[in-house]
């Protein structure tokens, strides 16, 4: 299922793959793996939030693509410490004091998913399901995949039908099957899932 424990992304408003270049990797696309939050005291560092506060992508890669202002620019990745309620104290180069600091607060950060790490199987990143139809096993179209996120206790898929909103729990009684390259979820309702 999910990459919920490592390396899953959680995709949100604006969380999915941009199809946009990074200046480390021509034409790939980008994924979002959180935002820059604030500085952290003031010698440079950040305090970052990643999407997944289990994802441990950061540990398995050496630079990445800060967007801020409308503006780009690939740091290397020269530190990173977990400084609870989910955040992490980070330092990039070229970042050497509170003031380059502050200018990146509110920066969305994103890798070339194309440089993410490999996945066992059965294991995919959140922003792969994005979009996927997702259907009951009966063939019952109910909607489509728009974010998914992480409860604690599992993974959940949001499916959207127009204004209907079902938040689907990627667990094994109820996900069937999932299947990136058709682009389908088929899922088994319990009681109350689709109410």
């Amino acid at each position: 299922m999910a990459r919920a424990s490592g390396r899953s992304l959680k995709s949100s408003s604006g969380a999915s793959p941009a199809a946009e270049s990074s200046p480390s990797s021509p034409g790939a696309e980008m994924v979002r793996l959180g935002r820059i939050v604030g500085i952290h005291g003031l010698r440079g560092a950040l305090r970052y939030k990643p999407d997944n506060p289990d994802s441990g992508t950061l540990d398995e890669i050496d630079s990445i693509l800060i967007e801020c202002g409308g503006q780009r620019r690939v740091h290397e990745l020269l530190s990173m410490a977990p400084i609870g309620r989910g955040m992490f104290k980070i330092e990039v180069s070229g970042v050497v004091d509170a003031n380059g600091a502050e200018a990146l607060k509110g920066g969305i950060v994103m890798v070339p998913a194309d440089r993410l790490p490999a996945l066992s199987p059965h294991e995919f990143y959140y922003f792969e399901a994005i979009g996927c139809r997702v259907v009951l096993t009966d063939g019952t179209a109910i909607g489509s995949v728009v974010e998914m996120f992480s409860n604690g206790a599992n993974d959940v898929m949001v499916v959207r039908d127009g204004a209907r909103e079902i938040l689907v729990p990627v667990i094994e009684d109820v996900v069937k099957s999932i299947d990136l390259d058709a682009r389908r979820v088929v899922i088994e309702p319990v009681p109350g899932l689709l109410d």
